[in-house]
């Protein structure tokens, strides 16, 4: 069957890439930004609009393929042809998510069964299918149907096809991709031909560093030295390209057409030579400057599939292990198919694992690869054939890994966005191997039921496979993460056993968007607005009828311990983090070490993500590891010294939320509420005054139609962006110098030009328009000409005429008054104060503006005053295109480059930039630990009668991906610090002491720890709330009676967590772990 139509058609430079220095500003205006938002702030525009025009062939709908296609369907390509003649076979059930049992009865052809679904995952990709040639077909007698891909994906092929439509590529200049899983082990090749353009290597925004000075070097001629602000890192790396601009003092260097490879000196200074210009010439260096980054086209130059199976470049995935034995692996795989009619070695028949034997010592020790051959320690023979018994299987966590590398690696080849894999990867993890002794009748057995787990069986062992069977999960969040790992959940039939107590608990309170479309693939339009969770959980059901799922959707806080309790938790095997936030981490953190529950936690930010185990007794937890704070912008900068776009739009977001959120909501408090004024005077707020002065100007110039929002408007415009500029430069001069002689304006304080409205500036009609549509939502004002409802061109019009006919009357003039501006970058916001006089005053003032507002409207119309929340993702709400023309104006103030809608949205909205690629990876590595973790002796690990032993640490593994680069950094978790109590005695943040006499007295507890840990008590908390302090007088009244009953809100608990100060006998202070005290 085949339903496509048939269109005919040195290793590594840089080079200069003036062609794509417009690259970050290029928008394509076709594209769906409800539905690709996240991931076009991943590969930007340029590498979107490339990818919309790409037509991709992929062979091999099995497990990888399935992951390759569905991935590079949600990124949005032109087109996609899968090819595959074989039918569905039980060996497909453990890691083609589409593919059922039934489906294997009925001999269905996988590339069929897959098409339907796929294409339900994006509207814009064509999804054809061909299941009637096989590739030699293809390529002997129809090679021209392949003519039109740009890129051609194979996996399950076999080695003379994947040499033959190598070579074929190579001619075309066709992208070529070839990967596999078997059994445990997984890989990739990349040829992308002899000139192959990367645009951008890494895809990071281009850092900007200001410059303190400019010297020429003493050593070499020609060279200068270029020395950043104090505690300004630059952040650059070697042989960078850079542009510089605004330097005072040799301005030959400020030439945009030139640009400067750079040589790195430290963190705060680096080296340019000067090729096409004398350094006598420059003039001298007088102050300021900025360094900018740029980026530079990069050509790659890849091998043939013959030339690299000789001579690999492999990149490391685990430093641990020897590329070269996977090279080695892969190579006896396809020779072992190709002399035997293209079949895989058969599972647990000894002829086939020791001819697959034999292949492996004979490559290994001829001259075929062109590295060292392995020594008889590497190469064991039990361990091969092991890894030839479980070639036929599958796991699903290794082909969701696989497939989701293999599908970056095929956007990269339509783009050019990002470095591609050069030339090869390989995964495994063949520790999971265990110790083979099925007997055949059994396998037969689940072979003939049709049984889903066959294929898994084969990798992990009955053993392992029943564990996960058994389990009872709890996962946080079904968004991008929580619906890859619910696939594999599926595939790994994870709480399947009708005859247990197996679960899996999902919550998630959030609601399907749009947006989620791109990545989280469980989800579908129909879905929208429907809750994440319980969708979810349905389209799992529908992937593994057995398994159980139940779905909630709480958020877990401490709200609802009522429903996520002791319980709870103690019935757990496992818990898996799929959050988007750090509060709620640091939350699910704290319930997993007090319940002493396995956590695996992970997250993806664009290219780059995560995967951390956190094991009890064992590892330190997501909290033993806290990112730097956030750098904060002194109040100064966003004030009145702007540096750059960022501070603009914080500055907008801010104004957004005094106009549209905080006035307008005190305003209707204070129109509605009659008591409003006294109970703003006995408020903790700080801000009385200023919250009354603004009450009293809204009511002074109170909205009531399209025209006063308009003309509000214009007067905010000249007090934003003229009175408050010409303010400022009252206070700071241009002329104005230091006390050290230099000019107070000197980078990175910019001078300020104050603007004059221009009506038929575009970005200040847009500010007027945006402002005004606000205003009237905030008033319930529907903006009218002429008693119709307006477009936006009438809205223009309007605006245009309603400033016309005022004629600027309504502007104030600018007063200058003499206030102290701050330009302190260490000084704090001012604090507020007040007397109760000038409250007062206030006080008299608004009630008499309320009265008289109140006897003009009627003493029963209702005012209501709406008030805005900040949404981005609503194009019609002028959220964005408010903070887009204010935060640009702000700009153009300060000479900041302006930006567009887009950028400012990610910046406002504080977008997480994300793509279903990396998910899917991160996705596969969180599944392959979960197997480790239930196959060690955490399994069930509170349920055993003695604590058993801990496994050794060495056998997980945290993950640092970006694949981008690509690079993979794989280590042992950290191990749980210890916390010294004594100089004899110490603790983890596993340990609990626990106190099991609940009628026990306060001074009893006291000698409880005397006695045992030579330390005394000098206070105990229950929470916040103090329950003893041994300095006090008045509580040693408290030793005799029982601590419990000190305790409150303690009805319905078995236990509770105390946390206990206290000192050894020398008074010096002692830190312990919390007191499990039993009620």
């Amino acid at each position: 069957m085949m339903d496509i139509e048939m269109k005919v058609g040195n290793d590594k430079e840089q080079q200069p890439i003036d062609e794509i220095n417009n690259h970050p500003n290029y928008r394509d205006n076709n594209l769906d930004d409800s539905l690709y938002s996240r991931q076009r702030y991943v590969l930007g525009d340029f590498a979107m609009s490339k990818l919309s025009k790409g037509d991709v062939f992929l062979s091999g709908l099995g497990g990888v393929g399935v992951e390759v296609a569905k991935n590079i369907i949600l990124a949005g390509i032109k087109s996609i042809t899968l090819h595959d003649t074989k039918e569905a076979s039980i060996y497909d059930l453990s890691s083609q998510f589409y593919i059922n049992p039934e489906h294997v009865d009925q001999k269905l052809n996988r590339a069929i069964i897959s098409q339907s679904n796929l294409q339900e995952l994006n509207p814009y990709v064509k999804v054809n299918t061909i299941t009637n040639l096989s590739l030699s077909d293809l390529i002997l007698n129809n090679s021209n149907l392949l003519l039109q891909f740009k890129c051609i994906i194979l996996t399950e092929s076999n080695l003379n096809d994947q040499i033959k439509i190598n070579e074929f590529c190579r001619e075309n200049d066709i992208k070529f991709i070839i990967a596999d899983c078997y059994g445990l082990g997984g890989w990739v090749f990349n040829d992308f031909g002899d000139e192959f353009k990367v645009y951008d290597k890494n895809g990071e925004e281009l850092k900007e560093v200001f410059i303190s000075n400019i010297s020429a070097s003493s050593q070499l001629p020609n060279q200068l030295i270029i020395t950043c602000m104090e505690n300004h890192m630059h952040g650059f790396e070697e042989n960078d390209y850079i542009q510089f601009k605004e330097i005072i003092g040799m301005d030959q260097l400020n030439d945009q057409t030139k640009k400067f490879k750079i040589n790195i000196i430290n963190s705060n200074c680096f080296s340019i030579t000067l090729d096409d210009i004398d350094i006598k010439l420059l003039s001298p260096y007088q102050r300021g400057g900025i360094a900018v980054q740029t980026k530079s086209i990069e050509l790659l130059k890849f091998k043939s599939l013959n030339k690299s199976m000789i001579e690999p470049e492999i990149i490391d995935f685990d430093f641990m292990k020897d590329s070269r034995y996977n090279h080695l692996i892969r190579h006896s795989i396809e020779i072992f198919k190709e002399r035997n009619e293209n079949q895989l070695p058969r599972e647990f028949n000894k002829e086939d694992s020791m001819k697959f034997v034999k292949i492996v010592n004979e490559f290994n020790m001829n001259s075929y690869f062109k590295f060292d051959h392995l020594n008889s320690d590497q190469i064991k023979e039990d361990q091969l054939i092991r890894i030839s018994n479980s070639l036929r299987g599958k796991i699903c966590p290794l082909t969701s890994v696989i497939g989701g590398f293999v599908a970056q690696e095929a956007l990269k080849s339509l783009t050019g966005k990002f470095t591609p894999l050069k030339q090869w990867l390989y995964i495994d993890c063949f520790e999971l191997l265990e110790e083979q002794q099925q007997q055949q009748q059994l396998l037969d057995s689940i072979k003939d039921q049709n049984n889903r787990k066959y294929s898994q069986k084969l990798c992990l062992g009955e053993v392992v496979c029943d564990r996960l069977s058994n389990a009872k999960l709890f996962m946080v969040g079904s968004g991008a993460i929580g619906c890859e790992m619910l696939k594999n959940y599926a595939l790994l039939s994870v709480a399947t056993n009708a005859d247990s107590d197996s679960l899996i608990t999902i919550t998630d309170n959030d609601l399907i968007e749009k947006s989620n479309l791109n990545r989280q693939f469980l989800f579908r339009n129909k879905d929208i607005n429907q809750w994440k969770s319980k969708v979810a959980a349905l389209a799992t059901h529908s992937m593994n009828h057995s398994i159980k799922i139940q779905a909630n959707q709480d958020k877990i806080e401490g709200a609802t311990e009522n429903i996520y309790n002791n319980e709870f938790y103690n019935q757990l095997d496992v818990v898996v983090s799929a959050l988007d936030n750090v509060e709620a981490r640091l939350y699910l953190d704290k319930q997993c070490v007090s319940h002493a529950l396995p956590l695996l936690e992970s997250g993806t930010l664009g290219t780059k993500g995560h995967v951390q185990v956190i094991l009890p007794f064992l590892t330190e937890s997501y909290a033993s590891q806290k990112d730097p704070n956030e750098k904060q912008t002194p109040f100064c900068t966003l004030k009145s010294f702007p540096t750059n776009l960022d501070h603009c739009i914080q500055w907008s977001r801010d104004k957004f939320e005094k106009f549209f959120a905080i006035n307008p909501l005190e305003l209707d408090k204070f129109i509605n509420q009659p008591q409003y004024l006294e109970q703003l005077l006995n408020s903790s707020s700080s801000n009385k005054i200023s919250t009354s002065r603004a009450l009293s100007k809204m009511m002074d110039t109170f909205i009531e139609s399209w025209k006063d929002c308009v003309l509000m408007a214009r007067i905010k415009f000249e007090k934003l962006f003229n009175h408050n500029i010409r303010q400022l430069l009252k206070s700071y001069p241009l002329d104005l110098k230091t006390k050290e002689g230099v000019p107070f304006w000197t980078l990175p304080k910019r001078p300020p030009t104050p603007l004059v409205f221009d009506k038929d500036d575009e970005l200040h009609l847009s500010f007027i328009r945006n402002l005004s549509l606000l205003y009237s939502q905030v008033y319930n004002i529907i903006p009218r000409v002429e008693n119709t409802y307006t477009t936006v061109d009438d809205i223009n019009k309007s605006i245009k005429e309603i400033l016309a006919n005022d004629n600027g009357k309504s502007v104030p003039e600018f007063k200058p008054k003499n206030k102290n501006i701050i330009s302190d970058e260490k000084a704090s916001a001012p604090i507020e104060t007040f007397t109760l006089d000038q409250f007062q005053e206030l006080t008299v003032k608004l009630n008499n503006q309320l009265s008289a507002f109140k006897q003009s409207k009627g003493a029963d119309t209702n005012t209501k005053i709406n008030y805005l929340s900040f949404e981005k993702d609503d194009d019609s709400n002028h959220h964005i295109d408010f903070i887009t023309s204010i935060s640009n104006l702000r700009a153009r103030i300060y000479q900041i480059q302006e930006s567009d809608r887009f950028k400012v949205k990610l910046i406002a909205g504080k977008i997480i930039p994300a793509i279903a690629t990396t998910t899917s990876v991160i996705a596969g590595f969180v599944s392959l630990e979960l197997i480790k973790v239930l196959s060690s002796s955490y399994y069930q690990f509170k349920k055993q009668p003695q604590p058993p032993q801990l496994p050794p640490i060495e056998n997980f593994k945290n993950y640092f991906v970006n694949l981008a680069l690509p690079s993979f950094q794989i280590c042992e978790p950290g191990l749980a610090p210890k916390i010294k109590v004594t100089n004899s005695f110490n603790y983890t943040l596993w340990d609990n002491w626990e106190i099991n006499q609940p009628d026990i007295t306060i001074r009893e507890f006291n000698e409880y720890f005397e006695n045992k840990y030579k330390i005394k008590v000098s206070g105990i908390y229950q929470d916040v709330s103090l329950i003893y302090m041994a300095a006090l007088p008045s509580h040693k009244k408290r030793l005799s009676i029982p601590l419990k009953n000190h305790l409150s809100d303690i009805e319905g608990l078995k236990y509770i967590d105390l946390f206990v100060s206290f000192v050894e006998e020398d008074d010096k202070e002692a830190q312990g772990p919390p007191i499990r005290f039993i009620l």
